[in-house]
């Protein structure tokens, strides 16, 4: 087994000198029911989409994940030292670029863009950067349901913000989306906000709800 050491995901092993040729690039998803194949080829297994959490099964069978690579972030890597024996450990120095939660609305709204990794991954892999985004697009929304009803100098003091560029941008964004597409991503805001305080923050779920809203909100 490998570990990445790594504060952001990444989505190739170029960085390693590994090629593409020598792995396969598998999802968290599928770890549960992977079973090894009859006739193991030496390629090697890379978990690319979610920061690997060391679990009792994985403890038990950790002979049936030799030839994966999986990534965790720096303060977690003390958790494996008790594996050191049968780990082998990598440190990546790639840093992602810092996106910021407009990076990821300019996509959402847009029918003609897709979501790329990095977003998806730099959004979805930390509890924090997930709910930071939600905040911002909440607020968001919040502005343009208001300013159908109300002027721009009413919302801004409402919302004690300064009229700036968020209000050009809402005026632009009131002519492309209605108040039913609004209502309908607040109340997806709120059922995954009620889920992260009853569960555990799951990355697949927040990807889950960027997808939805992005089908609900995008002209």
């Amino acid at each position: 087994m490998k570990l990445i050491v790594t504060e952001s995901l990444l989505s190739d092993l170029d960085e390693f000198g590994i090629s593409k040729n020598n792995y396969t690039k598998i999802s968290s998803s599928d770890l549960i029911d992977y079973r090894t194949p009859l006739f193991e080829t030496e390629n090697l297994k890379f978990v690319y989409d979610e920061f690997f959490q060391l679990t009792d099964e994985i403890k038990l069978n950790l002979n049936k994940y030799e030839n994966f690579i999986f990534q965790i972030k720096q303060s977690n890597l003390n958790k494996y030292k008790d594996l050191s024996q049968e780990i082998e450990v990598l440190y990546s120095n790639i840093k992602m670029k810092i996106l910021n939660p407009w990076d990821l609305t300019n996509t959402i709204y847009n029918s003609k863009k897709n979501y790329e990794l990095k977003e998806l991954q730099f959004f979805t892999s930390d509890e924090n950067v997930f709910k930071t985004f939600l905040s911002y697009l909440t607020k968001e929304l919040v502005r343009i349901k208001l300013l159908y009803q109300f002027d721009t100098q009413y919302v801004s003091k409402i919302l004690n913000e300064k009229i700036d560029f968020k209000y050009k941008d809402a005026t632009k964004k009131m002519t492309r989306i209605n108040e039913n597409q609004i209502d309908k991503s607040i109340n997806l805001i709120s059922k995954i906000e009620n889920n992260l305080i009853s569960n555990s923050f799951e990355s697949t779920v927040a990807k889950r709800f960027l997808v939805a809203i992005k089908k609900n909100l995008e002209t």
